[in-house]
């Protein structure tokens, strides 16, 4: 019998396996760092045994300490995917099997940077004449940091963009602007030095978060430039008869 795999079956089978494996990469519950997440059963028994059976740090099969009933509480301090498990045991003193298929998956979210440019073929100088389509274009953009990568299906929402004061980049009593599209052409005319800041936040499925929703992240503000376009000079010949 002919066991050869032809090229468009190996094909197959790799976007079967890619497929597969974006699934796997996708956790039950997002979270937070350093923000509080709290996990009950709805079962009641003599005692809980609550066990991280991986951590981001590479720790398997950890039991967490001090937390012996029917409700967890945990803060996540290191970005990345977590699974956890739990056991109970009953007055008779006999303790639950492992059961897999109830373990759950929790990613804890790396905090991120946004940073604002201007948008390729843009400058952060224009003068007040210029048509609104060459006024400057500021693109924001969200960084990860550390090694962790999201898992496809959280994105990031980018940006709610704020008109600030100074260099300093406060927004805490500044209203966004209307227009929240990602690259922003400005709208300013008036002479002189503007400052921009952009923040961004992450986007999770719904019914996914279980910690705290964290602030949105902003920007070091961004340094604009508006200069004044001369007056056309009046043009008087020399008159020479």
């Amino acid at each position: 019998m002919n066991t050869k795999i032809t090229t468009l079956q190996k094909l197959a089978l790799t976007a079967l396996f890619l497929f597969f494996a974006q699934l796997t990469y996708a956790a039950n519950y997002y979270a937070y760092k350093n923000q509080t997440v709290t996990i009950n059963t709805a079962t009641t028994f003599a005692e809980y045994r609550w066990i991280f059976v991986s951590k981001a740090d590479g720790t398997t099969n950890e039991v967490i300490t001090g937390q012996t009933t029917a409700t967890l509480t945990q803060t996540f301090t290191v970005e990345g995917l977590y699974k956890l498990r739990v056991q109970v045991r009953n007055t008779e003193g006999c303790w639950s099997d492992i059961d897999t298929s109830t373990d759950i998956d929790i990613f804890v979210l790396p905090d991120f940077t946004v940073t604002v440019a201007a948008d390729a073929g843009s400058s952060t100088t224009y003068c007040t004449n210029v048509g609104a389509a060459d006024r400057t274009k500021l693109l924001a953009t969200a960084t990860t940091i550390g090694s962790v990568t999201l898992p496809s299906e959280v994105t990031f929402v980018l940006a709610d963009w704020y008109k600030t004061a100074s260099s300093a980049g406060d927004i805490a009593s500044i209203t966004p602007s209307a227009t929240n599209t990602n690259p922003y052409l400005l709208t300013e005319t008036a002479v002189g030095t503007h400052y921009f800041v952009a923040t961004g936040k992450y986007s999770i499925p719904a019914g996914r978060l279980i910690s705290a929703a964290a602030a949105p992240v902003k920007s070091t503000a961004t340094t604009i430039t508006i200069n004044p376009a001369p007056t056309t000079p009046t043009i008087t010949p020399t008159v020479t008869n």
